[in-house]
């Protein structure tokens, strides 16, 4: 029982983490991009992207974290940021984890080239943005975010890792995403 309640607290601080870094830039792309399509959501490198980087400061935020705690952080997590339900999203992540897909691979790639520059610059400090986040809930849906993602080398690479893969989803009608390499 003491072990359930420990793992159900790591996912709780995990997921608030992965919130308080991921939704500000998610709230700024929508803002320069108009709505995401939910189809966006569903693109291997799209989905790649966020499930690596929901995993890195899953795992800035609690250290060691895998099997079912790390799951259930990441399909959380995952709804939280998207809005969308995660009933498929963790079998979709093994499936194309599983088959190697490239997009899927390209976009774990560019999440981890993200977070080892935020974590390299020591200005991801997920705990502080959650705890900040918390004491702050009226403020969060104003330009208000964690000081880190208004960094202009974080927006500039969040905006070629994510605004300009979506953007061309979003140009192309939903009926596939161009292919942008790192």
């Amino acid at each position: 029982m003491l072990r359930w309640v420990l793992d159900q607290s790591k996912v709780r601080r995990a997921r608030k983490a992965a919130c308080a870094a991921i939704s500000p830039m998610i709230a700024r792309s929508r803002r320069r991009l108009g709505e995401i399509p939910d189809s966006a959501w569903s693109n291997p490198y799209v989905v790649g992207f966020l499930v690596m980087l929901i995993t890195i400061v899953a795992k800035t935020e609690i250290g060691k974290i895998e099997g079912q705690t790390l799951c259930l952080v990441q399909a959380k997590a995952w709804e939280d940021i998207t809005g969308m339900r995660p009933d498929v999203f963790g079998e979709e992540v093994l499936l194309l984890n599983a088959a190697r897909d490239r997009e899927f691979e390209i976009g774990c790639h560019n999440a981890m080239m993200l977070g080892s520059m935020l974590i390299g610059n020591s200005i991801l400090n997920a705990g502080l943005s959650a705890e900040w986040h918390d004491r702050h809930r009226d403020l969060q849906d104003t330009d208000a975010d964690p000081a880190w993602s208004e960094r202009d080398d974080v927006s500039a690479l969040w905006e070629r890792f994510f605004d300009a893969y979506v953007s061309v989803h979003i140009c192309e009608g939903a009926t596939g995403l161009g292919q942008i390499a790192s």
